[in-house]
């Protein structure tokens, strides 16, 4: 679920903040940085707890509707479709989600109006009108559906994000990797068959690993790459340089000169593009150049070896 690139955001963000926090004990940003991964799940959590919240709002409504003073024939039936959802209630009746829910301690409890407004928004939507009279949907009806609803209501609605914020101040900067973990797990159920959730990392041990190497080598070389850069940037005062370009650079630089395994193009790519997330405009321009500078220079110097699938790149 959670790939390099955004394994490399969060060392960015614990180096930031160790950096910021004038902290000198490595283990404590390292068990800071575990903590923020493993984090990024319970996001995932929070969002299918959602999906959750909506079927229950479904049937507060059925209550509501039929106890009108004067119901519809529509009012009066004690299930629509939606309650009927096949993702929803699997959702709702997975072992696994539900173990996970209660061990991860995700709730809606603390607001449950957001889940409230979500299902209003659904349930005046023409989507739903149509969807309302669909009485033999089919679980791509369904499916499709609930789709829908979270591209439309949940994915990039301000409230939910803002609340996210809240409860974990990174989370705005996960919550686009979270809605495709979300999408893709919605689309994979299957009926009559057990939920399948995804986990957090694709291999634990080794992206674990890759995390701490790079959050610790880059705070120990951090004088020495900023001397480095310092000579690079004649032009421009260091002091005057956004720190978080700093650090992206010395992040670079330490996969480049610290992690053999990857190649020097894959660190140069995955940092321009950080920068654009992270950064002004113009940074990723200003970084590729200086960092375009160091390699040359590193590589006369012969102080780049990178073996790739076997073989040695100088």
């Amino acid at each position: 679920m959670i790939n390099r690139r955004h394994i490399r955001i969060k060392v960015l963000q614990a180096i930031y903040g160790f950096i910021q926090a004038g902290s000198s004990d490595l283990k404590v940003g390292e068990d800071h940085l575990k903590l923020s991964i493993e984090r990024i799940y319970d996001l995932y959590l929070m969002q299918l707890a959602l999906a959750i919240e909506l079927l229950h709002e479904s049937y507060r409504e059925r209550e509501d509707a039929r106890n009108k003073y004067f119901p519809t024939p529509d009012d009066l039936k004690s299930e629509t479709p939606f309650t009927q959802n096949r993702i929803l209630n699997i959702l709702a009746n997975s072992e696994d989600l539900q173990k996970k829910l209660k061990s991860n301690k995700i709730s809606w409890q603390r607001r449950q109006d957001i889940p409230q407004k979500i299902f209003r928004k659904i349930r005046f939507s023409e989507a739903y009108k149509t969807y309302f009279q669909n009485e033999k949907s089919s679980i791509k009806d369904d499916k499709e559906f609930i789709i829908y609803c979270f591209d439309t209501f949940v994915f990039n609605d301000e409230v939910i994000e803002s609340y996210y914020e809240e409860l974990n101040i990174h989370w705005a900067d996960d919550i686009y990797i979270i809605n495709a973990a979300v999408h893709k797990t919605i689309k994979s159920v299957e009926e009559n068959k057990p939920l399948k959730l995804p986990h957090l990392l694709h291999d634990k041990e080794e992206d674990m690993q890759f995390a701490f190497d790079l959050f610790r080598k880059t705070i120990m070389h951090y004088e020495p790459y900023e001397t480095l850069i310092r000579n690079k940037a004649q032009n421009w005062e260091i002091e005057r340089i956004a720190l978080m370009d700093i650090l992206l650079m010395k992040m670079a630089l330490t996969e480049i000169m610290s992690m053999e395994s990857i190649p020097v193009k894959v660190s140069l790519n995955e940092y321009i593009e950080i920068s654009k997330l992270f950064s002004t405009p113009k940074s990723n321009a200003f970084i590729n150049g200086i960092l375009d500078k160091l390699v040359a220079d590193l590589k006369k110097e012969n102080k780049i070896i990178k073996t790739v699938r076997g073989l040695i790149e100088n």
